[in-house]
């Protein structure tokens, strides 16, 4: 079948930049959330707070997996959404008190709260965050049929989040600097969110302009659900993205922990942290180059790699050294943001393959899914890295002042893990079959199937 490329929406035209900038602005809160979540949150309520380390990480793992239902609820009913300014704007703007309030809660907790107000909190921020990110990543699906351009789209979107996190991580540096406590960072970060999540999701809802859905969502069952794992595509990126996100959990979640007790860098290991995504910026546009000279699977393939050989060299940066340990780290995250936004890129390509079997526009299930996938893999990685700190004899108030046995399991966790399943995500993607010809040959299959439906219409 011959491919035509205007129909098949491979051509060279690119997404407005003020398009793709307002879209990616809520990327800012959204990240200024979801970091503190993973990485201060959970010590914050061991410690600060004083709940038991174990129970801390149980909750965090259990209010994602109960969000899990969330997700799906909402991207099912987005696909079913139809107002003036789109689908998925509006579930943004909901977003807002949902976020506002709940990390208000969650933030500025007091001593001695407990674990029915942190479990209580979490689920309920969780749902907002939902809300949020899943309503943002949809509408940057629909922003460009391009298979090129859509790398370009959502790599903007990740540089939002790089941004706030970078953003995020800086306040309690701030406050630190002028007298403050590790709390009151924390407090700090929350007002971040608090002020920047209504700001930023009114100007994307507003200015980014979602295209129409390329044809309509019918009422989606139990069925319909499942069907979507008889794509092999979807299945191998779904597990992909599993596997990437825990190795990013664990990355996350046992950074300061590992660079205070066994590197011994104390407040600068939150330096450290900050560097690391600092290159994730930085290193964006290279994965983006890989992506557009052999396909984004192969790239991915490539971060993978590359990941599971920088990881274990962390382990022999020097302690208290810590121009060598920024140049180790800078290298490290050179490969930080390649998963999420690659994935999430590749979603967009697979709902070509679904609209084409099913006749049917289910970019926001799609997207729930994948949102799923990387919040279970997250909450995994705060389960079993947290649960192994406590199996392993590991006490966050004791530093570097754990037994040998505890810092050695706290690396082997640090280290181990990400290395395992960035070699597991490279090989599932090795057979991915949705390149950019793959790409072209949906779209002009699907823009063909339209031509005759339209044909049929006016005939009858």
């Amino acid at each position: 079948m011959a491919i035509d490329p205007v129909k098949s929406g491979q051509t060279g035209s690119k997404v407005a930049l003020s398009r793709i900038l307002a879209f990616s602005s809520p990327s800012l809160p959204l990240a200024a959330l979801g970091l503190p979540l993973v990485v201060q949150l959970p010590p914050h309520y061991a410690g600060y707070v004083g709940l038991e380390i174990g129970v801390v990480g149980l909750l965090f793992m259990l209010a994602r997996i109960l969000d899990i239902g969330v997700d799906i609820g909402i991207g099912l009913a987005m696909d079913q959404t139809r107002t003036r300014i789109g689908r998925f704007s509006p579930w943004l703007v909901m977003s807002i008190p949902v976020i506002m309030v709940g990390s208000y809660f969650l933030f500025m907790a007091k001593p001695g709260a407990d674990a029915a107000y942190l479990a209580f909190w979490l689920f309920f921020t969780y749902v907002g965050f939902s809300m949020g990110s899943l309503s943002q990543m949809s509408l940057g699906a629909t922003l460009s049929d391009n298979y090129h351009e859509r790398s370009r789209v959502f790599v903007f979107w990740q540089a939002g989040n790089v941004l706030g996190m970078l953003l995020v991580l800086l306040i309690p540096v701030l406050i630190h600097s002028q007298g403050g406590t590790a709390a009151s960072g924390v407090q700090g970060m929350g007002w971040f969110i608090v002020v920047l999540m209504p700001l930023t999701a009114l100007l994307a809802a507003g200015f980014a302009k979602e295209e129409s859905p390329k044809a309509s969502a019918k009422k989606t069952n139990l069925k319909d659900v499942v069907s979507l794992f008889k794509s092999d595509a979807c299945r191998r990126l779904l597990l992909c993205d599993l596997l990437l996100m825990f190795g990013s959990g664990v990355t996350g979640g046992l950074f300061l922990f590992y660079f205070d007790a066994v590197k011994g860098y104390g407040g600068l290991a939150a330096a450290l942290l900050l560097i690391y995504f600092i290159a994730g910026l930085i290193g964006a546009p290279i994965w983006t180059m890989i992506a557009r000279r052999w396909g984004k699977h192969v790239s991915l393939i490539c971060a993978c790699i590359y990941a599971a050989v920088s990881q274990p060299l962390i382990m022999y940066l020097p302690e208290n050294n810590f121009v060598a340990a920024a140049i180790g780290m800078s290298a490290a995250g050179i490969v930080y943001t390649s998963g999420a936004y690659l994935l999430r890129a590749m979603m967009a390509d697979i709902g070509d393959e679904d609209l084409l079997q099913t006749g049917q526009d289910r970019t926001g299930l799609l997207y729930a899914f994948v949102t799923l996938t990387g919040k279970a893999g997250y909450a995994l990685a705060v389960g079993v890295t947290y649960v192994g700190l406590g199996l392993f004899g590991f006490n966050s108030k004791l530093g570097a002042g754990n037994t040998p046995e505890a810092l050695t399991g706290l690396t082997f966790l640090f280290i181990g893990l990400p290395v395992v399943v960035n070699i597991l995500g490279a090989l599932l993607l090795v057979k991915y079959p949705i390149d950019a010809k793959r790409t072209a040959e949906l779209q002009a299959a699907i823009a063909a199937k339209r031509d005759l439906s339209e044909q049929a219409s006016q005939q009858a």
